[in-house]
């Protein structure tokens, strides 16, 4: 990278997290030898943790103040004892952690040209996260041979390898995050007291009731997929049905989220067609043989569907009602222009027109199911919360009338509703879609009033939709 080929930097950096007995880094060194196009950075670690590294520039050499990143995407490439859990058997003879960097593969200038930088302007920051507190990107590979527990993590959007730098949700034009890889988001949800359900004022709330609010505050944080979970991702997964979606035209299928897949063969027993699909009732393991078994048992992570509660906070992501879940007010009625920028619905593009047939055949992504990520994520980094697919979560539905009672199981935590609590033989899908292909699917699905946080409905566990499909969840701890 033509740094000077001497040393680059010293730096030590103590680990910032909310554990406990938190992981600390020390006697941080950066050295480019004489000669050498890779950067080698050595530190020390007190226990198992997981590693991220950042580089930080200055125009004075050694000056204490004046600092600046030179952003994740520079050093994303970066190998060995970092973006992962690092353990004591990662350490060399002299207990050294090493990381290896090749910046002139990454960071350059505008123009394309190799940096230059003087001794003493320029340092490595590497942090040390707790196990229990990881950062608030993880992103799992599920390609088929993948081994367990090889997961990667990173603190923010941009450090994410493939991100184009300076775009926020660059992502969404890397294929291997809608194909083999799940990017997964950490949302920080626990003890923070919000409210679930829509007030009395919001436009479009269910007339049964359905949305009453109530308090809660979740006793866990968890990572949720940013992203629906894609026919590629099924393919690769499942060993039943591998095809199953509707909008499975090969020109386009593959960055389409998965449809016409029923809870059952998500979560439960290979039998689809039963009520219950024949297995454990939560909070029992998926069954062996569903997608989320399938997947869990590729990964060696706890993959499952989430909570009714786990998905409007997700959703919400620190808005309250009425409002769109980047802050936007919600407009309500059949047709809204906020809508219109952040989801896809019937209203801009989910349905052509009453002559026109949504097909398998004539459909691209401009109209039907829109490709994973086409529109802009919310202020949590998660996209298509709002339309493009309903989504399956764990819960049984309920459905009451009066707010005493709640519609939620009787605690204040979010638990997901339990058969004793049901009212009806559903399970919960959320979110809103494009608008199915049947008028009733569209406006009980597919108008801009359905794509609400707050709104809830039920589907069969073993019903089949093309406009219903699901996004994954996992725990956020990993220091079992």
């Amino acid at each position: 990278m033509n740094f000077k080929n001497t040393l680059v930097a010293v730096a030590a950096f103590g680990a910032a997290t909310l554990a406990v007995a938190a992981p600390t880094v020390s006697n941080v060194r950066m050295i480019q030898p004489t000669g050498s196009r890779n950067v080698t950075i050595k530190y020390k670690l007190t226990e198992d943790a997981v590693v991220t590294l950042e580089v930080f520039t200055n125009a004075v050499p050694y000056a204490a103040e004046g600092w600046a990143s030179i952003g994740g995407e520079a050093v994303c490439t970066a190998q060995g004892a970092v973006w992962r859990k690092v353990t004591s058997a990662d350490a060399d003879g002299s207990g050294d952690y090493t990381i290896v960097w090749r910046p002139i593969d990454t960071w350059k200038d505008d123009q394309g040209n190799c940096l230059n930088v003087e001794d003493g302007c320029a340092k490595a920051v590497v942090t040390a996260w707790a196990l229990d507190n990881t950062p608030d990107y993880m992103v799992v590979d599920i390609s088929t041979g993948t081994q367990p527990d090889t997961q990667r993590y990173y603190p923010a959007v941009e450090f994410l390898p493939g991100s184009e730098p300076g775009q926020r949700g660059a992502i969404t034009n890397n294929p291997i995050y809608k194909t083999s890889k799940l990017v997964m988001r950490k949302i920080m949800a626990k003890d923070i007291e919000w409210t679930m359900g829509s007030s009395s004022q919001e436009t479009d709330r269910h007339k049964y009731g359905r949305e009453n609010t109530r308090q809660l505050s979740l006793t866990n944080n968890y990572y949720i997929a940013v992203f629906e979970t894609t026919q590629a991702q099924w393919s690769l997964v499942s060993s039943k049905r591998p095809n199953p979606s509707y909008f499975n035209n090969a020109a386009y299928k593959a960055y389409r989220p998965v449809e016409q897949v029923c809870y059952n063969e998500i979560r439960m027993a290979d039998d689809s067609t039963s009520a219950n699909g024949g297995a454990e009732e939560w909070p029992g393991r998926p069954y062996p043989g569903s997608f989320l078994a399938l997947l869990s048992d590729r990964t060696g992570i706890d993959f499952d569907l989430p909570t009714e509660a786990q998905w409007e906070f997700a959703a919400r992501a620190g808005h309250g009602s009425p409002f769109w879940n980047d802050g936007s007010a919600i407009l309500g009625g059949k047709n809204d222009a906020n809508l219109s920028l952040l989801g896809r619905y019937v209203y801009n593009g989910g349905w052509l027109d009453s002559a026109t047939t949504v097909s398998a055949q004539n459909c691209d992504t401009a109209n039907g199911t829109a490709a994973v990520g086409s529109y802009p994520p919310n202020s949590w980094g998660l996209y298509d919360m709002h339309g493009n697919v309903c989504e399956w979560c764990i819960d049984w539905f309920r459905n009451v009338l009066t707010a005493e009672n709640g519609y939620y199981p009787p605690d204040d935590h979010g638990t997901p509703i339990a058969k004793e609590y049901r009212d009806y033989d559903g399970r919960a899908v959320r979110g809103g879609s494009f608008g199915g292909l049947t008028a009733d699917a569209r406006d009980s699905f597919g108008n801009a009033g359905n794509c609400r946080p707050a709104y809830r409905q039920q589907k069969g566990p073993q019903y089949r939709e093309s406009y219903v499909g699901f996004r994954v969840v996992c725990p956020a701890d990993f220091s079992n």
